[in-house]
């Protein structure tokens, strides 16, 4: 039987990747695993995606986003059976796929929950697809997740 004892909840920090947070925090109650969400900053990505309106290009962006990222991850909100004590959450800058990767290795991750798309055809040609890049390089098993259908499913 595989052992479950770390899993790995990327999120984008947006509402659309809530559904898949909750979903991770459910598997981890169920495995009693450690839940690790992970957020990674784009380097090539425009402040003002963080910052918002007025952009003071005097400031060194760099920092603030980082602070304000930092902040908007320990604010995702968990299940109420999860302390948020005992949920590791980690911030890392540059390639998101890279880092997800580099993170499974170091933290040794049993299992992957993260949130896709779903997109088909040019989009997918065109935008590729996180989850598929990852689950490619990865040596831990990856689950897949289209948040919509998610909350759906916990609507119904």
């Amino acid at each position: 039987m595989v052992s479950i004892r770390r899993i790995l909840c990327p999120t984008d920090l947006s509402s659309y990747s809530q559904p898949v947070v909750a979903l991770g925090c459910e598997w981890a109650e169920r495995f009693d695993a450690e839940l690790h969400l992970l957020h990674v900053v784009d380097g090539s990505m425009n402040p003002c995606a963080y910052l918002g309106p007025p952009f003071d290009e005097t400031c060194d962006w760099d920092v603030v986003v980082q602070q304000r990222a930092q902040a908007a991850l320990e604010s995702v909100p968990l299940n109420p059976a999860r302390p948020a004590e005992s949920v590791v959450r980690s911030l890392r800058i540059g390639c998101c796929a890279a880092n997800i990767v580099q993170y499974v290795a170091d933290q040794h991750i049993d299992l992957i929950v993260i949130g896709t798309h779903g997109r088909t055809g040019l989009s997918h040609l065109l935008l590729g697809s996180l989850a598929e890049n990852i689950a490619s390089r990865v040596p831990c098993s990856v689950l897949t997740v289209h948040p919509l259908k998610v909350a759906q499913h916990q609507v119904a």
